[in-house]
């Protein structure tokens, strides 16, 4: 008697790039032996899969599928790893297993954007004080740590954390208006957020406004 039982997981999913993605899993299990087995079942701990299909003659095969949602922490890894397990009994009461694995990659995207706006239209004197709003937005697929705010007009350099995919977060700074603005005319501020990706990269992104301002000369 040589009983044995083989299982076989395949995909038709290549890739995945966000969460909600839906991996869908093909399972086929082989009583590879020479004797029936009874009580077949499958296992796939990661779908939640647990299934018994009965009994398989030598030779005999059975396919079943099931699926999974990629998950945020998914997209950040990379990589969905699935080890799916067949057992069966023996006319000996004995067990047999067999297990196959397959990974499925994911498609990393990190990206940041920074978009600066103001409600001051204009300044004409030393001492006004121009208000920016600084909205930072993940809009990449993986989470970003460590996002950095920066802004070297205002004296900004600001951490305001971990951004998920598509999360914002708006702060606000001020500058005030100098004189040798005021003789320029006009007042340019370029701020950068910066963010770590999964695997320790850094992306990111800047955004540059220009407030004008009224020359009035007179003696």
């Amino acid at each position: 008697k040589n009983p044995a039982i083989e299982i076989e997981k395949s995909t038709t999913t290549e890739s995945f790039d966000e969460e909600g993605d839906v991996i869908e899993y093909s399972l086929t299990v082989t009583n590879t032996g020479n004797v029936t087995l009874t009580d077949v079942t499958i296992t796939d701990p990661l779908t939640g899969l647990d299934q018994n299909i009965g009994t398989l003659a030598p030779g005999e095969s059975e396919t079943i599928t099931t699926t999974y949602t990629v998950t945020q922490q998914d997209v950040d890894r990379g990589s969905v790893t699935n080890l799916a397990t067949a057992t069966g009994t023996d006319p000996d009461g004995g067990e047999t297993e067999g297990t196959d694995e397959i990974e499925v990659t994911g498609e990393k995207n990190p990206a940041i954007e920074i978009e600066k706006s103001t409600t001051t239209e204009s300044f004409d004197e030393e001492g006004d004080v121009i208000e920016y709003s600084l909205t930072v937005t993940n809009t990449g697929n993986v989470t970003l740590t460590d996002v950095t705010i920066t802004d070297p007009l205002t004296g900004l350099d600001q951490n305001i954390g971990t951004l998920a995919p598509g999360e914002s977060e708006t702060i606000t700074t001020t500058y005030t208006v100098t004189q040798q603005d005021v003789d320029r005319g006009s007042v340019t501020n370029l701020a950068t957020a910066t963010g770590t990706d999964p695997d320790g990269g850094e992306t990111e992104g800047t955004d540059e406004i220009e407030v004008t301002g009224e020359k009035n000369p007179a003696i």
